[in-house]
């Protein structure tokens, strides 16, 4: 062979292998950046994963079209835990062992959220909780993250909101014992309301999955209090309303965040009106980022978005920020990231995370009214 054949062949034979890498780096550089999300698509809190999962495909579907991660696609794999603790443990284990995402978003109740962040805590790997409220959530370790705001800072508003604006003296509060979002909440008004000088006249209390509260409600009508506070999702809280109507117990009813439930009026046959609780956006406020959000999941779905909804597109927004500023799927610097991100314009206001991992952000106070939640109040940090 010639010296110049060897030389063409040489030339070619280069030629090959740097196109080789070169397609390999670019395939590198746009393979897409795994997150996992686990939320309950089924169970009886189905309402609530079904509107997060919504948001967060929207979510992610906006950044994949503005360019990614730094030009990497996001992949979303998403899992029904069913308001399971055991079920959303196990999805967690097989996110980081099989999956190998770089980032879980969820679970969605409180629960779900402590048989979770164990794990990932362990595994070191970053999980943030759209809806998670509990206030040991992020106390479980310095990858545990969170979109919503404490289940202590939304018992203390409503007890607030009671006393100064309800002018309320003498509450009673009936709660799930067995359930550790509604304890808590539980406990955070009792203590507040107390401290403002209000009277709690009972404490009753009912397990997960009863279904008849007459010897509860007949207890606290007794007592004669002016407000019945019931900390609990919608499931629970429906027919509280609707058997506490029927007992003649007509004073106003004080809730929380797990009230927001398209289905919380058909459970409690039309007794949830007048009602007030704390929620997380409302959609009358007139936010420039809160309005686009529901303009946009209007369009694509039919229908407003509910808090639920809106706190898992905070979810998806507070992990683009920290993507991208991490430039990285490593873990650790994810999760430094995850802990700074600030000044996110996303679905409930502007989001600056706290030292702590939960956002700094407004609430809300809702009134039921002709079946539409109405803003009564607004709490801004």
């Amino acid at each position: 062979m010639s010296k110049t054949k060897v030389k063409a062949k040489w030339y070619l034979g280069a030629l090959a292998i740097l196109l080789i890498s070169s397609m390999t780096l670019s395939v590198w550089a746009a393979s897409p950046i795994k997150i996992g999300l686990v939320t309950p698509l089924t169970g009886p809190v189905s309402t609530y994963g079904i509107s997060v999962r919504d948001a967060v495909v929207m979510g992610v579907e906006e950044i994949n079209a503005r360019g990614g991660i730094n030009g990497r696609p996001l992949e979303l794999l998403i899992y029904d835990d069913k308001g399971d603790a055991t079920e959303a443990a196990n999805i967690t284990r097989r996110l980081i062992d099989r999956d190998q995402v770089a980032l879980i978003i969820g679970p969605v109740i409180t629960p779900c959220v402590l048989a979770a962040a164990p794990i990932a805590q362990e595994a070191r790997m970053p999980l943030i909780t759209p809806t998670g409220t509990g206030d040991t959530i992020t106390a479980i370790g310095d990858m545990i993250f969170r979109a919503a705001y404490k289940d202590s800072f939304q018992g203390e508003t409503m007890a607030i909101f009671a006393r100064e604006n309800l002018k309320l003296e003498e509450v009673s509060i009936l709660y799930d014992v067995a359930n550790d979002y509604s304890t808590g909440l539980m406990n955070s008004f009792r203590r507040k309301f107390q401290d403002l000088g209000g009277k709690i006249t009972s404490v009753e209390s009912y397990a997960t999955n009863d279904n008849d509260f007459s010897a509860q409600l007949t207890s606290i009508l007794m007592r004669n209090p002016e407000a019945l506070f019931l900390p609990d999702y919608y499931s629970a809280v429906g027919p509280i309303m609707m058997q506490s109507r029927q007992l003649g117990l007509e004073v106003p009813l004080l809730g929380v965040d797990g009230w927001d439930s398209a289905e919380l009026a058909d459970l409690a046959g039309g007794y949830e009106e007048g009602g007030y609780f704390v929620n997380h956006y409302s959609t009358d406020d007139q936010t420039a980022s809160t309005q686009a959000f529901i303009s946009n999941f209007e369009a694509l779905y039919g229908t407003k978005p509910d808090a639920l909804g809106a706190l898992g597109y905070d979810a998806i927004l507070i992990a683009e920020a920290a993507l991208k500023a991490a430039d990285s799927t490593d873990p650790e610097a994810i999760k430094d990231a995850l802990g700074t991100a600030a000044n996110i314009a996303a679905a409930t206001g502007t989001i600056n995370m706290d030292p702590e991992g939960t956002p700094v952000k407004s609430v809300v106070i809702l009134q039921i009214q002709e079946g539409k939640h109405v803003l009564v109040d607004k709490v801004d940090p």
